[in-house]
């Protein structure tokens, strides 16, 4: 087994790459594993090696505009993208605590690909001994961020498990979905579903692509989409990957949906557990030319809006866990945060929610289901100048 020889090179505090290949001559595949005295320090290649790193770049480091980083002479070390990713920490741009979610996150992505080819087509590993600074550069300005093997490949086989468990063992989340039948789906679905449907699943971004666009889990996204799949209204199509260096060398734009977070434009966050919210929130705000965030995880809800400084934050009261007002609280005593308008989303419009909306630092309360014109008329009455920020009337 491919990971008792990657384990090995944990007990031989092993600095260097770790080649991964497949054996047929119909399928070569490659991986590289890095490794820094034992230490895990990055993963990639595979099927999709240039659509993971932008894909990690998108959700991880959408509020840098990598134009304007010097990142030219990466390509000089063997590990370039982690190379990348120690210019950001070196010029303060993004944190540790980001960049080792990054790291971990791609290693257990790369792990992933390697466990479900291995069931099906021999692997075979082959060691290159290389230094830290041939792998990565100079490490001043930070401290080189790592996993342990064991803990990678424990968080990995716990998704994998509940991958298997969901019926999905022989689905690959490099492929995409794509409609079969216009017509046959404009009839089995909603008219809401048919035009998301259309705009989002042409067969040109994978199942792992979509989950970072809708910022929904991978293993939530593939139960939604699936049953589509066994009604044969839809199918998963191979999709290759993209280019990764640019001519002068520099790293590759990030993709046109998530270039609209790296603009100008004014930022509006939306904190809900619910997807289907996020995604109509998504797609009423960016049409009123704002970019948008959406957070499905309370607990995630301060320190991501502390890295984004959004114009304005909707929040539903009734989440788990956190609730609204707890989230509310919160987010005020960050002085960074204190003057945001903070919108609260509740299904329940009564007059003890106001008040303990307007407690807690509320700026305005709006009732569920969503309207478009409520929010585009809140969106306008606190982008108008001088208006106080927490108005909430009792």
């Amino acid at each position: 087994m491919i990971f008792a020889l990657l384990n090995d090179l944990k007990k031989q505090s092993f600095t260097g790459i770790a080649h991964v290949r497949t054996k047929s001559a119909d399928t070569r595949i490659h991986w590289k594993i890095y490794f820094n005295n034992g230490q895990l320090i990055w993963g990639d290649g595979g099927t999709h090696s240039h659509r993971a790193w932008q894909r990690h770049l998108n959700k991880y480091c959408s509020q840098i505009d990598l134009k304007q980083v010097n990142l030219r002479n990466s390509e000089q070390y063997r590990c370039s993208e982690y190379h990348c990713l120690g210019i950001l920490l070196q010029r303060k741009l993004t944190t540790p605590e980001i960049i080792q979610e990054l790291i971990v996150s791609k290693i257990i992505e790369v792990f992933f690909e390697l466990f479900q080819q291995e069931k099906s087509i021999a692997l075979e590993l082959e060691r290159e001994p290389l230094s830290l600074t041939e792998l990565i550069g100079e490490t001043t300005g930070y401290s080189p961020l790592s996993i342990d093997i064991e803990i990678a490949f424990k968080k990995m086989q716990q998704y994998w498990s509940a991958w298997v468990k969901s019926g999905f063992a022989s689905v690959d989340p490099n492929h995409a979905p794509r409609i079969k039948s216009k017509e046959q789906l404009l009839k089995a679905v909603p008219a809401v579903v048919y035009q998301n449907f259309t705009k989002l699943l042409d067969g040109r971004r994978s199942l792992r692509d979509l989950a970072i666009r809708m910022n929904k889990d991978l293993l939530l996204l593939t139960k939604s989409i699936y049953p589509y799949v066994y009604k044969g209204l839809l199918e998963l199509v191979e999709v290759p990957d993209r280019d990764t260096i640019s001519s002068n060398g520099a790293i590759p734009a990030i993709p046109s949906q998530v270039q609209t977070n790296l603009g100008t434009k004014p930022l509006i966050a939306c904190i809900d557990d619910s997807p289907q919210v996020c995604q109509i929130m998504n797609q009423i705000i960016t049409k009123a030319n704002y970019r948008f965030l959406g957070i499905q995880q309370p607990m995630q809800a301060v320190p991501k809006l502390i890295s984004v400084n959004p114009k304005m934050v909707f929040l539903d009261i009734g989440m788990p866990i956190l609730n609204g007002y707890e989230v509310c609280t919160q987010i005020r005593r960050v002085s960074k945060l204190q003057d945001i308008p903070i919108i609260m989303l509740t299904g329940n419009d009564g007059v003890f929610d106001r008040v303990k909306a307007k407690v807690c630092g509320a700026s305005d309360f709006l009732s569920k289901p969503i309207e478009i014109d409520k929010i585009l008329q809140t969106i306008e009455k606190f982008s108008e100048p001088n208006v106080p920020i927490r108005m909430l009337s009792g």
